[in-house]
This record gives C-alpha cells, sequence and structure tokens, in this order.
C-alpha cells in the first residue's frame, strides 16, 4: 500500500485530472522524436532563440555556432543525451543530482535549460546572451559545467521549498522538494521562459493502483511531450518495505516520447533519471503496471504524483 492510496481513500473520488487544462491542438505537436543528425541545422539554432530579445536571439546563434556539435545539440535540446550514450551532460558534466536530496531540483534544472536557452547556454559555457535570466541571479559562471549545475540546483532547491509550508514557512531541505514547490517553480520557469511557449503546471496525487486514473494521467502525458512539455513524476514505494518507502521518495522527468526504431509508432516514454543522469526508455503500459522496481524510477517501484501542464502551452504574441 502507498501513502497516497491512503490519502485516496479518505479524500474520495478521483482525481480531476480534466481540470488541468484543456487538451492541446494538434497544430501544436511536435511529435515524437526519432535519430537527430550529427549537429543542430541553422533552423534549429534559430527557432531554439527566437522567443529571446533579437539582440540575444543573434548572440545565441553566433556562440552555438562556435561550439562543438555536442554541445550545440546540449544548448538547442537539453532533454536529450547526444547519440551513442544514454547520459545527458552540459559540458562534460553528466546532469545528476548533486546529493540525496536534491533529485527535484535536477529536474527542476533541467527545466530551467529546456525552458530557456539562455539558461542552457550558461551550463555549458559560463556566459549568458542579453540579459541574465532571473533564474541565475546570484549564481558564479566560473566553476565549470559541473559546479554551475550544483549552484543551479542548490538556489531550486531552496526556491521549491521556501514558503512550502501553508504558503508561510519553509518545507525542510533534508526532506527533498514537495510536489507543490516544484510546481510552483516549474511554472515560474516556463512563465519567464526565453523560448516560444509558456506552462505552467499543478501537482497531483495520483495512486497508480487505479488503471483508469493513471490511463487519464497518461493521456495528458502523451500530449504534453508531443508539445515539447516536460512532466515530473514522483515515485515511491509501498508498505511492504516499510511506511519510510510508502510516500514520495524520487523525481524523475518523462521527457518526450520514443519511437520505434523501424516504425513511426510511439514505442515508450524518454525519461530522465537524475541519480544517474541517464535517460530510459519506459514503456507506456508500465505506468499501469505498479508494483516492480524500475531504473527509470530511480530503482523504486510506483509513481505517485505527477506536475501536470495546468494549461496547453501557448505561443507569446510578437
Amino acid at each position: 500500500m502507498q501513502l497516497t492510496s491512503v490519502l485516496r481513500a479518505l479524500r474520495g473520488g478521483a482525481v480531476p485530472l480534466d481540470l488541468a487544462g484543456p487538451r492541446p491542438s494538434a497544430d501544436d505537436a511536435v511529435g515524437p522524436v526519432g535519430a537527430r543528425p550529427s549537429r543542430p541545422c541553422p533552423d534549429q539554432v534559430r527557432e531554439r532563440a527566437s522567443g529571446l530579445p533579437a539582440a540575444a536571439a543573434a548572440d545565441l546563434v553566433a556562440r552555438v555556432d562556435g561550439l562543438s556539435d555536442r554541445e550545440a545539440w546540449q544548448v538547442v535540446d537539453p532533454l536529450r543525451p547526444a547519440p551513442g550514450t544514454g547520459v545527458l551532460r552540459f559540458g562534460t558534466a553528466a546532469a545528476r543530482q548533486v546529493d540525496e536530496t536534491a533529485c527535484g531540483a535536477a529536474v527542476l534544472a533541467m527545466i530551467a535549460a529546456h525552458a530557456d536557452p539562455a539558461v542552457a547556454l550558461w551550463l555549458v559555457t559560463g556566459d549568458v546572451p542579453g540579459r541574465r535570466p532571473p533564474v541565475l541571479e546570484g549564481l558564479g559562471s566560473s566553476t565549470g559545467p559541473a559546479g554551475r549545475l550544483a549552484g543551479l540546483q542548490a538556489a531550486l532547491h531552496v526556491r521549491s521549498t521556501r514558503r512550502a509550508v501553508l504558503g508561510v514557512l519553509p518545507w525542510p531541505t533534508a526532506l527533498g522538494t514537495p510536489p507543490w514547490g516544484a510546481a510552483r517553480v516549474a511554472s515560474e520557469l516556463g512563465a519567464r521562459a526565453g523560448g516560444q511557449r509558456s506552462t505552467s503546471y499543478r501537482s497531483v496525487m495520483l495512486d497508480d493502483t487505479r488503471p483508469d486514473e493513471i490511463g487519464g494521467m497518461l493521456a495528458r502525458v502523451r500530449c504534453a511531450l508531443a508539445q515539447g512539455v516536460p512532466v515530473p513524476l514522483y515515485t515511491g514505494g509501498d508498505t511492504s518495505d516499510g511506511w519510510a518507502a510508502a510516500v514520495p521518495r524520487h523525481v524523475v522527468l518523462l521527457t518526450g516520447l520514443d519511437t520505434a526504431a523501424d516504425t513511426a509508432e510511439t514505442a515508450g516514454l524518454r525519461v530522465y533519471e537524475p541519480s544517474s543522469g541517464r535517460e530510459h526508455v519506459l514503456a507506456e503500459h508500465a505506468l499501469l503496471d505498479g508494483g516492480a522496481p524500475r531504473a527509470a524510477y530511480g530503482g523504486w517501484s510506483h509513481v505517485c504524483w505527477a506536475l501536470l501542464p495546468a494549461q496547453p502551452a501557448a505561443r507569446h504574441e510578437a
């Protein structure tokens, strides 16, 4: 049994997943992502920079042009590892959580890099095109990619736990990142993004022993990922390993749809797992079959909370 199962039994009723906003239109879908070329093409770089002010966008394009193929992709598409490796990186630094309580902060850092190319470029090179993004205020740039990533995680951990208890008191950082605090910060990152899309999140408690509930969540996840909107999931265990395992214990990030090598059909979900920094491919039916430890869940066995987009990604007006 999970803690969320008990809470749901006391609460009653189903989680109102439909309140997470209208479904995205097919016109906005980017679809599953398959193989990619060795280097992003100029149009991809310009599209990535297009949400920035004109001078900053031109600066970003010029800076990416001077990067290696691998580093260029780290800026243009930071949620995918380089071909031939399953580890996500910034520069040579693996995108891992810096300590055992920072999984949520690591996921938020990846959302920040995905939402704003200026953040991704800073993580790779220490440079910022144009005005420094608010999320980077107070952070140095001379400590290398690993140090910059650690600093960003620490800052996001503080932000996501601040005023997380009744909107007034801080959440103990030793207990990780509460879902509602992570949803607030993820929404702030989406609203301030340098890209073309803006996303807000809401935290939704889940019970993966209810197939209809997980099926509804999965439908929303597919829509979000098809738009390029990543979705954080909280994972944990159950009371078979004690009550300490039955609470949310880890955070992972669904980053995209995966396609089969020889077809255009979706084969699964791409998952960033921060303790290893690796990308895993999780079969969709695995979300409906809770109870088995999975590497994509950080070794845990259940999905117990999700941060779902509260409104469809929308394009900013010019």
